[in-house]
């Protein structure tokens, strides 16, 4: 309903600036891209996104936990044993968003060596390396370029 609502006020607000004979074309077409921007920040920001996300590895026990707003990961480990079970540590504790933190931002993609994934600033393109280990210096992240 909030969609519809909003591409009905879009599509009027195209419709008045091109019914405006004085206005120049090239202030009708910047007038729309600016409408456009704001209805796709709208549908953005009101769309229902996950904060956190798990992610499965190759490895039975071990998912990482992934903060979408801030890019934040934890290596989590699930096994039976009690004492072994939960967050086995910190892969990235920076917050990795800019100006805001809206979730969605980041999302991590596996890549072909298991221990390997890439996490994308899907607002940005921004992107780090990250892996993941079962040793604390096995557990890192860094900025690609």
């Amino acid at each position: 309903m909030k969609r519809s609502l909003l591409i009905l006020v879009g599509v009027l607000c195209i419709n008045f600036a091109y019914s405006q004979s004085k206005m120049k074309e090239e202030e009708r077409d910047s007038l729309i891209r600016v409408i456009a921007d704001k209805l796709e920040m709208i549908e953005y920001k009101s769309a229902p996104v996950e904060r956190f996300k798990l992610y499965k590895t190759e490895n039975i026990y071990t998912f990482l936990k992934l903060d979408t707003a801030t890019g934040y990961i934890e290596q989590l480990q699930c096994t039976l044993e009690e004492d072994k079970d939960g967050t086995v540590g910190i892969i990235n504790s920076e917050d990795l968003s800019l100006l805001s933190s809206n979730a969605g931002t980041f999302e991590l993609y596996p890549t072909s060596n298991m221990y390997q994934f890439i996490l994308l600033d899907k607002r940005l393109g921004r992107t780090w390396h990250v892996q993941w280990g079962i040793g604390e210096n096995k557990r890192w992240i860094r900025r690609t370029y």
